[in-house]
């Protein structure tokens, strides 16, 4: 199993590569995928702010930003579908949003266990 620190550096690096796609390929991704420019060069910057804030949990490990990460992961997911389903996307663009939300329903998952698991076994987290 991974360690929560590590998982939550996972996260971060995946969501800052992300974002950096989205980012700075907006206008290349926008007829295969079905994603409005703006809204592909908005949720990319958010994803690089988002990376910086989780890499940010990572070096303290505080109980209560684990569980927001954990918090608003879940809502990114939820939200990723309902997109993928009502989002008017190509094909592509449907199973591009679904595989990013399920990669991060993993990472999630595991922050999750790591953290109670760690409460469990008295691990320092503030």
């Amino acid at each position: 199993m991974f360690e929560l620190r590590n998982v939550l550096r996972m996260d971060a690096l995946a969501s800052g590569a992300l974002g950096l796609i989205l980012a700075t390929l907006c206008a290349a991704l926008a007829e295969p995928l079905g994603i409005p420019v703006p809204l592909s060069l908005t949720a990319g910057v958010a994803l690089v702010g988002w990376a910086v804030f989780v890499g940010w949990v990572s070096s303290g490990l505080r109980q209560t930003l684990v569980r927001e990460v954990i918090a608003i992961n879940v809502l990114y997911v939820l939200a990723s579908a309902a997109y993928a389903f009502l989002g008017g996307l190509t094909g592509l663009g449907t199973a591009f949003v679904l595989a990013q939300a399920l990669a991060v329903l993993g990472l999630t998952a595991a922050q999750a266990t790591g953290l109670f698991s760690g409460l469990r076994h008295g691990a320092r987290t503030a």
